[in-house]
């Protein structure tokens, strides 16, 4: 088994060396504009996800307090941001455990999404075990987002289980959920592009339709972002993928560094993906130096607001950002998937 781990470690140093840090493309850009989005009382807040409302929008964050001693204490956070994206409400901590809980939160990168013109968030969990090592398991869990004037809190969390693949996978996360037609959906894996159906009542999820796109990703597994959101016709999402390689930002060390890209896929069933970004979407400042160990843009959810989609990233795990991106310098990135 250690002789296993050595060679993996050695894939994954090569791999590292084999690969060139994407540039930003030629010709119109896709990320037209960014902001940090600061909160004074939860420093190093990160991985937001974002969603329109009528005060303007909706941002969650994920805060660990102590990330040096106790990462696994993590919680997740929301805040009312106005047209500029300014806070506009007290941030507040919400509660994810149920009252008889023994453990403290340990819930990670939560989504906001719609359902029936209801919000809910979806983010995955460890409630039964305090600091749970790595191959401890976690779960997905989903709870609808109540709120009076600016005060928010959550429902009964509603654990979301694949009983044929909690055999194959211990740490369930990055589900991408859409409504279709009336029905609430969840993206299990981006490639292949599998789409489970969960019950709402007792959390059970069922497989429903996959396909095998042939798409050609140079880094890294291709892992899901944000909610998909159905934007001129065609379910639309971002995604993220990871690899080791050397950069600039990375002081020519080889690090783990996070990409994003977009796909699209169709509106009806089997949901077979359409288009793709073939490389990444690279912006300037997505990638700096930093005192963390990785270099990280990690998309979480997004608003169609036109001619631009503003969306919600976290950088190196400790920052929150907004990118405004031109939606058609982003339709003539994709590119066909057979």
């Amino acid at each position: 088994m250690l002789k296993n781990l050595f060679f993996i470690c050695f894939v994954i140093v090569r791999l590292g060396f084999s690969l060139e840090m994407p540039q930003v493309a030629d010709g119109d850009p896709i990320v037209v504009a960014k902001k940090r989005i600061v909160l004074d009382a939860f420093p190093d807040a990160w991985n937001p996800s974002l969603f329109k409302i009528d005060q303007g929008y909706l941002l969650s964050f994920r805060y660990t307090p102590d990330r040096y001693n106790e990462l696994w204490l993590s919680y997740i956070g929301v805040v009312v941001l106005n047209e500029e994206f300014q806070p506009i409400s007290e941030p507040e901590l919400l509660n994810t455990r149920r009252k008889n809980s023994k453990t403290p939160s340990q819930s990670e990168d939560a989504r906001i999404f719609a359902y029936r013109g209801r919000i809910f968030l979806i983010y995955n969990d460890n409630i039964d075990k305090t600091g749970p090592d790595i191959w401890d398991r976690r779960d997905m869990f989903m709870a609808e987002l109540l709120h009076s004037g600016y005060h928010f809190s959550l429902s009964s969390p509603l654990k979301l289980v694949c009983e044929e693949k909690k055999l194959f996978r211990n740490c369930e996360k990055n589900w991408v959920p859409f409504e279709w037609n009336k029905a609430l959906m969840l993206g299990y894996t981006v490639d292949p592009h599998e789409v489970i159906y969960p019950n709402l009542t007792n959390g059970e999820c069922y497989h429903c339709y996959e396909s095998f796109p042939q798409i050609k990703w140079n880094y890294g597994t291709l892992r899901g972002g944000t909610p998909a959101l159905l934007v001129d016709g065609e379910y639309l999402s971002f995604f993220h993928s990871g690899t080791v390689l050397a950069s600039t930002a990375s002081f020519n060390a080889n690090l783990w560094h996070y990409f994003m890209g977009a796909y699209t896929f169709s509106s009806e069933p089997p949901f077979r993906i359409k288009k793709i970004t073939p490389v990444p979407i690279v912006s300037e400042g997505f990638y700096t130096e930093s005192h963390c160990p990785k270099r990280i843009v990690f998309p979480g959810g997004f608003v169609d607001e036109g001619k631009y989609i503003y969306l919600a990233y976290g950088k190196d795990d400790c920052e929150i950002w907004i990118a405004t991106i031109d939606k058609a310098a982003l339709k003539k990135a994709l590119v066909p998937v057979e």
